[in-house]
């Protein structure tokens, strides 16, 4: 499963956008709602996560975040340049802040990703702008 970089330098979307960055904003989108059980539940129980690997992909740099000695682990997909930022290296600590919607996490200090809970990810839609 994946969970989109929704907070990492990402920019905003004009108006006008193209088919293929409408449907692949839509991708992004439905993986951040299907987060696995297993994460969800460690990042409730307040688990300790770091990032385990850091790999270019078709979609931009992918970001394998683990929850510490749980076996839970997700993939945030970043802009080669969010990533630079970032600064991003495996054994990097991943510090989760819990919200009303939520959980932030971020890398020494930069927020890296935001992963909805269940209630807010009935309230995440996507439509594609014509």
């Amino acid at each position: 499963m994946a969970v989109f970089g929704l907070l990492a330098g990402t920019p905003a979307f004009a108006a006008v956008q193209s088919d293929a960055v409408s449907r692949q904003s839509e991708a992004s989108l439905n993986a951040s709602v299907e987060v696995p059980v297993a994460v969800s539940l460690a990042l409730s129980e307040g688990a300790k996560f770091s990032v385990t690997a850091v790999g270019a992909s078709a979609q931009g740099v992918a970001v394998t975040v683990s929850a510490v000695g749980v076996g839970a682990s997700f993939v945030v997909y970043l802009s080669a340049e969010a990533a630079k930022e970032l600064g991003l290296r495996a054994g990097q600590a991943v510090v989760v802040s819990a919200v009303a919607a939520g959980w932030l996490l971020s890398v020494d200090g930069h927020k890296l990703c935001f992963v909805p809970n269940e209630r807010a990810r009935s309230l995440l839609h996507s439509r594609p702008i014509g």
